[in-house]
């Protein structure tokens, strides 16, 4: 049984924003690491994590990395590559958009009960489960699966493919890479039409 996240009431520095952050906007973020470095060269994009709102006051970030959790905008900010900045997306259709900020409670709580505290899947395997039979899941898979249980958006996978700086992945995945398996990524969300850049943070 997952334990209920108690989320502190800290007050955050005030931010200069030209936009008003909502539920459910994806954050891309480009991190400074030899396995991000891989993701990026593959993807041709300078992001190679992601994460999603799912509170706004105090200001709150869920993502897949190590573990899947949410934590304080500033945790997760850390790790963007310096001289860097985060990249936010929005949906748009403004029914979805309309209906996370109205269903913000029950999107927190869906998000609680089937995925807080999941481990993080360093295979980037679409379907893999950890020796307890609970799913893994990395960045992107995370976001696109909470997005398609909640509301019924698909963000879709396409094949992967490993092929640039192909020594350094067989080492990443000490043996043979995934090739041709169904997955996503922070750069499949930056194409898609689903979504439009609302700024930068």
């Amino acid at each position: 049984m997952k334990k209920l996240i108690l989320l502190t009431i800290l007050a955050l520095p005030f931010r200069l924003m030209a936009f008003e952050l909502k539920v459910g906007d994806v954050l891309l973020q480009p991190r400074d690491c030899w396995s991000c470095t891989l993701i990026e060269e593959q993807e041709n994009s300078i992001y190679s994590h992601m994460g999603m709102v799912i509170q706004v006051e105090p200001l709150h970030v869920i993502d897949a990395l190590g573990t899947v959790k949410i934590s304080s905008f500033d945790a997760f900010n850390a790790g963007t590559q310096k001289n860097q900045k985060i990249s936010v997306l929005r949906l748009r259709r403004e029914d979805a958009v309309d209906f996370l900020q109205e269903q913000r409670l029950e999107f927190l709580a869906y998000y609680l009960n089937e995925f807080d505290g999941l481990k993080y899947d360093h295979d980037f395997l679409w379907n893999n489960l950890d020796e307890n039979e609970e799913e893994k899941l990395y960045c992107s898979e995370m976001v696109t699966k909470l997005l398609q249980g909640f509301l019924g958006v698909d963000v879709g996978t396409r094949r992967m493919k490993f092929d640039k700086n192909r020594e350094q992945w067989i080492k990443y995945f000490k043996g043979n890479p995934p090739d041709g398996k169904y997955g996503n990524s922070p750069a499949v969300f930056e194409q898609s039409e689903l979504f439009y850049e609302v700024g930068e943070l």
